[in-house]
């Protein structure tokens, strides 16, 4: 196999600021061609740095393009194309024009074939989609994302199909997916099965089914097996429009695989993703397990769940998140997305941990007839990228925010911010008091021990399984951030509402405790309301925090 690479550093700065360029911010774009032995594009290799987010997948052409952080500068890259051994090269041999060969992979083991027996049909996994469903889209901006399932399958297993369900409200021309099949080791998946790369390309929505049978994959000793996907290309539809997501349900077992790029860790959640394999088996070997594992109907966690996830439904059919008039602020090691609607004075809206600008469906369209609101998605959530390596921090989130703000020449501002959203607001407010107005916090606190004890065993849970938890970083995030002494809140000077639900997994007592220690403080207890605010009694929210932003005397002015 042959690489011709490039190597470009990207400048955006006059020569005169070369130098603090190259020590602040800078970035690299490797790119170059993907070709086998006999000087034939290897198509979708994917391209990327061991253990971190940056990677790629490179064109049905071999072609490739990968964005280096100058954190990871000198990072080896890894080239891992299916039916070839693996190639790293260090950062000392990137040179204009150098080629690089990669071996075919030897497969020591021959292909397991079955006889003797007549082999019975299944299918495994999930037949039907529920009316409750949610989805992790695949994003057009990050081409490495991988996601999938973990199946249990029988001791001798020939695989015939894999079927999957696209969300109906997907938008495209035409989309074209890369298969996987892994064996599966400590609950995530370890060593790719395929000896041929398999792609599937479709122009519809609902279920989608991939013929396996030419591909003769046979198994035998294994009780469980990863299948995921990858979008290796996509073809917008006639409004330039572009979405693209998996349904999926909820259950108690972590089933549901998700990891940015091919040499990134895998993180696991609770679900399942709305897929099957039709298979052949041996009669004479036990079934596999039941893979339903499902909350039991009538729990009051499930109906809370249930709601989320309607809500969440609801927020990704809004389009809001997804505006094509939408733009980028690159802060360096991240590109902040964001959504303006309406004028006149600055309101910005901050989501939760592990949310979007989405989650402000029913704010959004209440808010832009009174400010012009700048919505955004946090670092490496919803639509933004992240290439940064250290633990997340308030602090981080609220340069972001500092970063936007000054990049859209933004002066003095109003903040509403939502759980993680209300601590970066606190932080920004303390960072930057010269730049807020006036600040709104919904479900706010100033260190991990106001979270409800329950959910902060969970979260600590999570990262003792044996499998890596859902978005570590966030979760790690939760459980060791924010650090804010009550004292420090004294030197806010500028007025500050503080909202809560009366069942709120943020303690009341700490809700409390912010407002108490901000002199221009207004506190609000939402009554019947919990952690979702926002979602449960948007009308009754909207025009408590208009009333704050703008005093009812000078609304009809």
């Amino acid at each position: 196999m042959e690489i011709t690479i490039h190597f470009v550093k990207r400048l955006s700065f006059t020569l005169v600021a070369l130098f603090i360029f190259i020590n602040a911010n800078a970035q690299y774009v490797l790119t170059g061609v993907v070709k086998d032995f006999n000087q034939q594009p290897v198509p979708h290799c994917s391209v990327g740095i061991k253990n971190s987010k940056v990677g790629t997948v490179a064109g049905g052409d071999g072609m490739f393009k990968l964005v280096i952080p100058d954190s990871l500068a000198e990072s080896p890259v890894i080239f891992s194309a299916i039916g070839f051994t693996d190639r790293q090269i260090g950062h000392q041999e990137f040179k204009p024009g150098m080629v690089v060969k990669l071996n075919e992979k030897v497969f020591e083991m021959a292909e397991v074939l079955i006889k003797g027996t007549k082999m019975k049909e299944q299918m495994v996994g999930q037949r039907s989609r529920p009316m409750i469903t949610f989805s992790r889209m695949f994003d057009k901006n990050v081409p490495s994302i991988e996601q999938g399932n973990i199946f249990e399958i029988y001791n001798q297993t020939i695989l015939k199909a894999y079927n999957f369900y696209i969300i109906p409200s997907s938008k495209y021309a035409s989309i074209t997916l890369k298969l996987n099949v892994y064996t599966v080791k400590n609950n995530i998946p370890d060593s790719n099965l395929l000896r041929k790369l398999i792609t599937f390309r479709t122009t519809s929505v609902g279920w989608q089914s991939i013929n396996l049978a030419p591909y003769h994959l046979n198994f035998e000793g294994l009780d469980r097996i990863a299948v995921t996907l990858q979008l290796v290309d996509y073809v917008p539809d006639s409004s330039t429009n572009f979405i693209f997501g998996v349904s999926a349900k909820k259950t108690l077992a972590k089933d549901l695989l998700f990891r940015y790029q091919n040499q990134g860790n895998w993180e696991t959640s609770s679900g399942t993703f709305i897929a099957n394999l039709d298979i052949k088996y041996d009669k004479d070997v036990n079934k596999p397990k039941v893979q339903e594992d499902l909350l039991a109907e009538n729990s009051p966690d499930v109906t809370l769940l249930a709601n989320y996830h309607q809500y969440k439904q609801a927020s990704f059919k809004s389009g809001y998140g997804r505006n094509k008039k939408g733009s980028y602020v690159d802060v360096g090691d991240a590109k902040i997305y964001t959504e303006q609607y309406g004028k006149g004075e600055t309101l910005v809206l901050l989501h939760g941990n592990n949310g979007s600008i989405s989650d402000f469906y029913r704010q959004i369209p209440f808010f832009e007839q009174h400010f012009r609101v700048i919505a955004l998605d946090t670092r490496g959530q919803g639509r933004s990228t992240d290439l940064s390596v250290e633990p997340y921090s308030y602090d981080k989130f609220a340069d972001d925010l500092y970063q936007v703000l000054k990049a859209l020449d933004l002066k003095k501002v109003n903040v509403i911010g939502w759980s993680d959203g209300g601590n970066t607001a606190l932080s920004f407010n303390l960072a930057h008091p010269d730049m807020v107005s006036k600040i709104v916090t919904i479900g706010a606190n100033l260190d991990p021990s106001g979270v409800s004890d329950s959910l902060m065993a969970s979260f600590k849970n999570q990262l003792l399984a044996k499998s890596p938890a859902q978005n570590s970083r966030l979760i790690k995030l939760m459980i060791a951030q924010p650090n804010m002494p009550p004292m420090q809140l004294r030197q806010i000077e500028n007025p500050v509402l503080v909202i809560a639900g009366s069942n709120d997994v943020i303690k009341a007592e700490h809700t409390r405790l912010i407002a108490a220690n901000i002199g221009k403080s207004q506190l609000a207890i939402i009554p019947d309301a919990t952690h979702y605010v926002p979602f449960e009694k948007p009308g009754y929210l909207n025009k408590l925090i208009l009333n704050f932003l703008i005093p009812l005397s000078k609304q009809n002015n």
